[in-house]
């Protein structure tokens, strides 16, 4: 199984031999791993890594992803595989409204039921407030999807079950956590920094996964792409937001695996601490290998791949519904 390896420790340089990684530090070897397990190469900014090394990954087919202090994504290297004629097959299809209203339609549907399931869960054994009016609201929502006849009104109602799910997401959590709202950057309290600290590692896995079939990531159905390089990562992790990390989440904090200490607090909000992080890769790790029965007895990592291969054959599958001129069928 490949999987994704995480250096982020400072003084930590990468070298190679023969068909090994070699991590080291002050001189010593402190692992070696064969490359051919490794699918992506997660780095801090104070890592050495020999040219070699990138040389190999990358011919392979690896990703070597580059983030800052707070693990957000700076750049990716290994991700020019790009297949030309699917290129130019999404270049035309993602621009034909029929074809992106289609594509928006299946995200959102997907995230609002992600966004049903977890909650009529956790009802089972949480009281959660007004709840018969929230999950009506979610199914007419989700009802709404169908009938809608443009991208921009389908943002509305992402944007709308979203504020709906989020305003009872407090009622989940066991004390001492506290939730009263979805808020970004700043995050206010430890709850939004956990959350947006996990998408984060999401956009990671949604990215290799779309990478892997060949598709684009900054051309998107759903994301006004803006001259933004990663509009399609940000559409397809809406699939797997609660599903995924939202799951995850609310299982570190109820269970106590993360705790209030695990948390600084600055002007640019609440985040994860130095000591923290290495806890929660663990953890993450762990969690993204395990397989779990709600996702077909695979694990999460496998099911956001095959989640994505199935949303690419939807893709093609509806081009049967495009003027044969504005979208040429690549299978």
């Amino acid at each position: 199984m490949l999987e994704t390896l995480y250096v982020m420790t400072p003084g930590v340089s990468i070298g190679q031999n023969g068909g090994l990684l070699v991590l080291e530090k002050d001189h010593a070897i402190i692992k070696e791993i064969p490359m051919a397990t490794v699918g992506s190469l997660v780095l801090g900014r104070t890592i050495q890594i020999s040219t070699q090394v990138m040389f190999s990954l990358v011919k392979q087919g690896s990703l070597i992803q580059f983030v800052d202090h707070k693990y957000q994504l700076v750049e990716t290297l290994g991700d020019e595989h790009i297949i030309l004629q699917r290129l130019l097959w999404q270049v035309e299809c993602f621009q034909n409204k029929e074809f992106a209203l289609s594509g928006a339609k299946y995200i959102v549907k997907h995230k609002i039921k992600g966004q049903i399931s977890l909650l009529n869960q956790y009802k089972k054994s949480r009281e959660i407030s007004n709840f018969k009016a929230i999950n009506h609201t979610l199914h007419a929502l989700l009802k709404r999807v169908d009938r809608t006849k443009k991208v921009e009104t389908l943002r509305g109602i992402e944007g709308l079950a979203s504020r709906t799910y989020f305003s009872v997401f407090g009622f989940l959590l066991s004390e001492p956590w506290q939730f009263t709202g979805r808020n970004r950057y700043p995050s206010t309290d430890p709850v939004n920094a956990i959350l947006s600290y996990g998408y984060s590692f999401l956009e990671r896995e949604v990215r290799v996964s779309l990478l892997a079939v060949g598709l684009d990531v900054r051309i998107g159905v759903l994301h006004s792409t803006n001259n933004r390089k990663d509009s399609f990562v940000y559409d397809v992790m809406d699939i797997f937001r609660q599903d995924i990390i939202d799951r995850f989440v609310l299982k570190l904090l109820n269970r106590h695996m993360l705790s209030l200490e695990d948390f600084d607090i600055s002007e640019q909000g609440y985040f994860l601490s130095k000591s923290a992080n290495k806890k929660w890769i663990k953890l993450y790790e762990e969690y993204m290998d395990t397989e779990v029965t709600r996702l077909d007895n695979v694990t999460p990592r496998k099911w956001i791949q095959r989640e994505v291969q199935s949303f690419m054959a939807y893709l093609q599958a509806i081009e049967v519904h495009i003027p044969k001129h504005d979208c040429e069928n690549i299978s």
